[in-house]
C-alpha cells in the first residue's frame, strides 16, 4: 500500500510514529553509550576498591606464607565480585615469582608479557601503587596493585576484571527502554486513533455518508454537528447547502410537475382528437369500401347466380342419370363441390359487405360454446383433438344474437382444428370481469402458431394462410365484424410452434349501444344456388 492510498488518519499516525521512533532510537543510542560509560566507571571503581582492600589485607608478610589460605581468599573474592575472573599474587621485583593464581597455569597475569608493556617498572608511577591496563581485545582490565609491609613493597596483586557483563547490562537496559518505547508508542497511537475517530474520522465519515445520500437524490439527510471547530463548521455549512439545494429542487420539481401535468392533459386531449379523427377516417373509408364492395358483390352474385343455378342443375341431372359410370360420377362430384365452394365464397363476401340484422336475446355463452363443440365433435374426434373446458363461476348471460355468435365460435374452432392436423389440445375458457361488466371467452390451441407478420393481418378481408381453394380469407374478418357489432372486441396472440389464443370480450348488455336497424341480407335478394 503506497502512502498516497493511506487515509488522513493513517498518514498522521505514520508520521508521528516515524518521528517518535527516530527520536527514541537516537535517545536510546545516546543513553546506551552514557549508561555503558557509567557502568564501566562504576565497575572500575569497585574493582580498584577491591584490589586496595585485598592489598591491605595482605600487608602482613605471614599472610603470604600459606598459599592455600591465600587461594581460598582470592576465590572468595571472585565469588563476591563476579567481574573479577582471575587473581594472581607475585613476589616483588626483581624476583617476580608467582605465589598463587586462581586461573590456569598457562594464563598467569605476568604484566611484562602483555603486549606494549616491557616490565613492571614501565607503568608503575612514582606517586601511585596501582596501574590498569586494557587487554588488546578490550574485554578485560588488568589491574596491578603493590602490596606494602613496613613501608616496603613485598608483593604485587594482579586482577583480571571482565567487561563482558557491561554489554549484558547495556542490552538489558536497551531492551527495557525499547519495550517501554513500544508500549508508549502503542498507547500514543491508540490515543491518536481515538482522537481521530471521535473528532475527525467520525464527523468526516458522516459528512461523506450525507454527500453520498445527496448524490443518490436523497437530500433529506443531515450531518450531526459535534463540535464548534473547523470540522463542526464544515458540517454546518454542508447542512445549509443541502437545505438550499433541497428547497430549490422542491420548487423545481413542483414547476416540472405542473408543466408535465399540463402537457399530459394537452397530450391526452390531442390523442383523443387524433383517435376520433382516425376512427372517423377509418369509418368513412370502410363505409366507402363496403358500399363499393357491396355493389360489386351484389352485381357479381346476380351475374353468376343464374349460371351457377343452371350448371348446378345440369350436374345434378347428370349425376342422377349415371352418365360416365363411376369415373364420370367422381368428376361430377368434384364439379359440384367446386360450385358449393363458389357459393360459400360469394355468400361470405355478401355477409362481409353488409350490417348484420342482430336479434338480441339473453344468451348463455357456456351453453352456446357446448353446442358449438357438439356440432364440431365428429371432426374433433377424427383429428384426435382433446377438448379442455374451463368455465368461470358466476358468468352471467349476455345480450347477443345466438346465431351470429355461434358462427364466430364455430369459425374459431374450425381454425384451431386446421392448425392441429395431427391432433392436439383445444382449450376453451370463460370468465366474468365484474369491474367492466364483461364476459371474456378464450379459444386456445396447441397448433402450429402464426408468425408475427402474419398475425397482424389475420382480420383483414380476403387474407388467408390456407391452401388455394380451402378458404376465402373472410372467416376472421366476418367474426371481427360480428363481435364489433356486439360492441365487443376480439384479439389474437400466437407463438410459432406453441399455438394460438383468441380472446373475445363481450359486454353483458349492449342493447343501448346497438342501433335498431341494420341492412337487409343481400343474398336473400340474389338467386344463388342453395
Amino acid at each position: 500500500m503506497t502512502l498516497r492510498r493511506l487515509g488522513l488518519q493513517g498518514k498522521i499516525v505514520l508520521i508521528i510514529a516515524v518521528a517518535v521512533v527516530s527520536v527514541v532510537a537516537v535517545s536510546t543510542y545516546i543513553a546506551m553509550l552514557l549508561t555503558r560509560q557509567l557502568v564501566e566507571e562504576d565497575t572500575y571503581r569497585k574493582a580498584l576498591a577491591q584490589a586496595r582492600s585485598i592489598a591491605q589485607q595482605l600487608e602482613d608478610e605471614h599472610a603470604l606464607e600459606d598459599p592455600a589460605v591465600l587461594l581460598r581468599g582470592l576465590r572468595q573474592l571472585e565469588h563476591n565480585f563476579p567481574s573479577i575472573t582471575q587473581a594472581d599474587v607475585f613476589t616483588h621485583v626483581p624476583s617476580h615469582q608467582l605465589i598463587v593464581s586462581t586461573g590456569p597455569k598457562d594464563q598467569v597475569l605476568e604484566l611484562d608479557h602483555i603486549p606494549d608493556i616491557q616490565n613492571y617498572n614501565d607503568y608503575q608511577q612514582p606517586d601511585s601503587d596501582q596501574i590498569t591496563i586494557d587487554t588488546p581485545d578490550g574485554n578485560y582490565w588488568i589491574m596491578g596493585t603493590t602490596i606494602h609491609s613496613n613501608g616496603r613493597s613485598i608483593a604485587c596483586l594482579n586482577l583480571k576484571v571482565s567487561k563482558l557483563h557491561l554489554s549484558e547490562i547495556t542490552e538489558r537496559l536497551v531492551l527495557r527502554n525499547l519495550l517501554v518505547t513500544l508500549a508508549g508508542l502503542g498507547f500514543l497511537i491508540l490515543v491518536i486513533h481515538i482522537f481521530f475517530l471521535k473528532s475527525i474520522r467520525g464527523p468526516v465519515k458522516e459528512m461523506i455518508r450525507v454527500m453520498d445520500s445527496a448524490e443518490g437524490k436523497s437530500l433529506a439527510a443531515r450531518a450531526r454537528v459535534r463540535s464548534h471547530d473547523e470540522i463542526g463548521q464544515l458540517a454546518e455549512r454542508l447542512n445549509r447547502m443541502l437545505a438550499r439545494i433541497e428547497n430549490f429542487n422542491a420548487e423545481l420539481a413542483q414547476k416540472v410537475q405542473d408543466a408535465t401535468a399540463e402537457l399530459a392533459r394537452r397530450n391526452e386531449e390531442l390523442k383523443r382528437i387524433n383517435e376520433e379523427l382516425f376512427e372517423t377516417q377509418k369509418t368513412l373509408a370502410r363505409s366507402e369500401r363496403l358500399a363499393i364492395a357491396g355493389q360489386l358483390a351484389a352485381g357479381l352474385a346476380h351475374e353468376i347466380g343464374t349460371p351457377l343455378n343452371s350448371i348446378s342443375g345440369h350436374v345434378q341431372l347428370l349425376a342422377r342419370q349415371g352418365v360416365g359410370g363411376a369415373s364420370g360420377a367422381r368428376r361430377l362430384e368434384i364439379i359440384e363441390r367446386q360450385i358449393d365452394s363458389i357459393v360459400r365464397t360469394v355468400r361470405q363476401l355478401l355477409s362481409w359487405t353488409r350490417q348484420f340484422d342482430l336479434r338480441l336475446e339473453q344468451v348463455d355463452v357456456r351453453q352456446l360454446l357446448e353446442d358449438s363443440l357438439t356440432l364440431s365433435s365428429p371432426a374433433l374426434q377424427h383429428r384426435k383433438i382433446n377438448v379442455v373446458r374451463s368455465w368461470g363461476r358466476n358468468c352471467p348471460r349476455v345480450y347477443a344474437d345466438p346465431g351470429y355468435l355461434q358462427q364466430v365460435f364455430l369459425n374459431l374452432i374450425n381454425n384451431s382444428m386446421d392448425a392441429m392436423p395431427t391432433g392436439g389440445t383445444l382449450t376453451i375458457r370463460t370468465r366474468f370481469q365484474d369491474s367492466e361488466k364483461e364476459v371474456i371467452i378464450e379459444v386456445e390451441d396447441t397448433g402450429i402458431g402464426i408468425a408475427p407478420d402474419t398475425l397482424q393481418r389475420i382480420f383483414e378481408p380476403m387474407f388467408t394462410t390456407k391452401k388455394m381453394g380451402t378458404g376465402a380469407g373472410l372467416g376472421l374478418a366476418i367474426s371481427d365484424q360480428i363481435v364489433r357489432q356486439h360492441r365487443g372486441s376480439i384479439r389474437a396472440e400466437s407463438e410459432v410452434g406453441r399455438g394460438t389464443r383468441f380472446t373475445i370480450v363481450l359486454p353483458v348488455d349492449c342493447r343501448e349501444q346497438i342501433e335498431a336497424t341494420s341492412a337487409a341480407p343481400l343474398d336473400s335478394r340474389v338467386g344463388l344456388p342453395g
